[in-house]
């Protein structure tokens, strides 16, 4: 080999590494080309945390190989459509930003169990607690302090009073609301028409996710079981003849 030849290589070696170094260390250090803003972007991530656990994810339509609790790293900056679910329960979807080196978090995520509620005889009502009782027969079902904050409804809209006053609307039907109930550490209120039990997220990122729990006639008065499991609820009072039922959540 000439002289000459081992200088080219050498040359050749030094070139290379002044332009894969810069990019290892890119890369190492979480930056991505973004094809769409044609730049070089700092990536984030997402952390998903669902009740259950151990549900599936899809982003952007594609099924993922984590399953939540998870972190779904290495995203580019943008809005990423997020759906995750778990056989027997119902989906939660949304669209969620993600921000350069910032992390997008969704840990309030609850997948309601998909199943009949199921009638509870008049002499089974002492299984209930004096807690869950006391919730079902409250005289004022519009209103419900929980965690240093108040649900409240006026029939038509529900929101959200924290000690210092701030106001969060959570949503506003056309059908009469008659009872409200924060669950899941006040992440979703459950509420109540003559016809209906729905569970309305809070997150207002995107669409607030809004489940129905159940379908009935004439139904009334809320109560969850201490252990979030179940919500008891009742049917007919107006008439007389009221029925106890129980729904399961978890």
């Amino acid at each position: 080999m000439t002289y000459r030849t081992r200088i080219g290589i050498l040359i050749a070696f030094i070139a290379l590494f002044l332009i894969t170094a810069p990019v290892v260390v890119l890369y190492t250090a979480g930056y991505r080309w973004n094809e769409k803003k044609v730049r070089i972007e700092k990536v984030g991530l997402i952390f998903l945390r669902s009740r259950p656990s151990y549900a599936e994810i899809y982003l952007d339509g594609k099924l993922r190989p984590e399953r939540t609790p998870a972190r779904l790293r290495n995203l580019l900056p943008s809005d990423y459509d997020v759906k995750v679910a778990k056989k027997g329960y119902s989906v939660w979807e949304k669209t969620l930003p993600v921000g350069s080196a910032l992390t997008t978090f969704a840990e309030g995520i609850v997948l309601w169990k998909q199943n009949a509620p199921q009638t509870i005889p008049a002499t089974a009502e002492a299984t209930l607690d004096q807690n869950e009782l006391a919730s079902l027969r409250r005289s004022d079902q519009l209103s419900f302090k929980a965690n240093n904050e108040t649900a409240k409804s006026d029939g038509f809209e529900i929101w959200i009073v924290n000690e210092g006053g701030d106001h969060q609307t959570i949503t506003r039907l056309s059908d009469e609301i008659r009872a409200i109930l924060p669950y899941a550490e006040n992440g979703w209120i459950i509420y109540e028409t003559a016809t209906a039990i729905h569970a309305v997220e809070r997150d207002s990122r995107g669409t607030r996710n809004d489940v129905t729990l159940a379908t009935g006639a004439d139904l009334s008065g809320l109560a969850a079981s201490s252990d979030g499991k179940y919500l008891f609820y009742e049917s007919g009072r107006s008439s007389g003849e009221t029925t106890l039922w129980r729904l399961q959540l978890q």
